[in-house]
């Protein structure tokens, strides 16, 4: 039985038009780790990558292959799907400063500093909602001692597209992966090996921290490469020196050739685009452009106040980030001062079904582990006082 509520995704509402952009603080990295191809977690940042454009030619005289080593690279192992966030409360629970991720409670429990814990990627889809309302979406969430873990569940039409993705729809996913191996090295200012095969299962995930209409988040997000002439010692670099870097996201796209291609990638990419960015306080995006046949022929940098400007009459970041806030605050009222770490509350959008978002509870489905509550109420009694 489902309860719906009052959030309406609608960006044609007067009230959704004339939103003000809510109150946001600047993203602040507060970790990271990495993930090597069999998804083992790493506290250190061995998977951090450096831009490397190319050098021998002109950015916009190129002939990067996208295509090469498809039929070698390496898929993310099946492991993957049932991950949900268990690597960001793997990064919680490994914090070698507990003090930094908690506080305590007048009763003398503990609880983390943060409303909410999930990854980027569920962000962006949420603030993205009132442009993409053909598409459906599942969310849960679990208030467990004080914070709300937010987990994406695959809708059935997720699940479907994802057993019928065609070669071709699995290559245009390779060429963004290929096209990072073309610029993002091992060692910053070296020529990339491009005869390597590809690996979709190695990542590096740094952990941000932002309030959001008063919500304070903690979320992890994949970061594509850093901009240095100085190389890191990966295995011991801080958090300190990582913020003084400039991160940046890499993407590929399709050159168009004729104005609808243009107002198609304005009105349904870069919104995407903008949100992932903003979200870890990034302001460059290199992007490559490539031809029909998967070849990147120029590279381009667009900062991301360019982005919004140029987009600004297909969607609105404020009607984006707005919509969050409101979604966020109605899942805090729904869940009141439940705590449980077994009691899910599943938040489901469908336009087909209904023009709300709804929810219903669901008994005995968590996603929070065994092990990960298990340390939490372990840790309880050593920081009574």
């Amino acid at each position: 039985m489902f309860t719906e509520t009052t959030i309406d995704p609608d960006p044609r509402q007067p009230a959704r038009q004339s939103c003000a952009f809510p109150t946001v603080t600047k993203p602040t990295l507060m970790g990271f780790f990495s993930l090597n191809q069999e998804r083992q977690y790493d506290a250190s940042a061995a998977q951090l990558k450096y831009l490397t454009l190319p050098r021998d030619s002109s950015l916009t005289e190129l002939r990067l292959d996208l295509n090469e080593g498809f039929e070698t690279h390496h898929p993310k192992p099946d492991s993957a799907q049932e991950e949900r966030i268990d690597m960001l409360l793997t990064f919680i629970r490994r914090s070698s400063d507990p003090r930094q991720l908690w506080i305590p409670q007048e009763n003398g429990q503990l609880r983390l500093k943060h409303n909410f814990v999930c990854f980027r990627g569920l962000l962006r889809l949420l603030a993205c909602t009132p442009y993409e309302w053909k598409t459906p979406w599942i969310v849960q969430a679990i208030r467990y001692r004080g914070t709300i873990y937010l987990c994406e569940k695959a809708t059935p039409e997720k699940e479907q597209s994802v057993r019928n993705e065609t070669e071709q729809q699995k290559r245009f996913c390779y060429y963004g992966f290929k096209f990072e191996q073309h610029i993002l090295t091992e060692e910053p200012a070296v020529e990339p090996d491009t005869s390597a095969p590809v690996r979709l299962g190695e990542e590096f995930c740094a952990m941000f921290d932002t309030t959001l209409a008063g919500h304070r988040l903690l979320y992890g997000a994949e970061m594509d490469g850093i901009v240095t002439d100085r190389p890191l010692d990966r295995e011991r670099v801080s958090v300190d020196e990582l913020r003084r870097c400039e991160f940046v996201e890499v993407k590929v796209k399709r050159r168009e050739t004729a104005q609808r291609q243009v107002d198609n990638f304005y009105r349904f990419k870069t919104k995407n685009w903008w949100c992932q960015s903003f979200l870890v306080n990034v302001q460059r995006l290199v992007v490559g452009l490539r031809d029909d046949a998967g070849i990147v022929r120029e590279i381009t940098n667009v900062r991301l106040n360019d982005l919004c400007r140029q987009s600004a009459r297909y969607w609105s970041p404020a009607v984006c980030m707005d919509f969050c806030a409101d979604l966020l605050s109605e899942m805090v009222r729904v869940l009141g001062r439940t705590d449980s770490s077994r009691k899910v509350y599943q938040f489901e959008y469908d336009a087909r079904q209904c023009r709300r978002v709804r929810y219903r509870v669901l008994e005995g489905e968590s996603f929070l582990p065994d092990w990960y509550t298990k340390y939490v109420e372990e840790m309880q009694p050593k920081w009574k006082d």
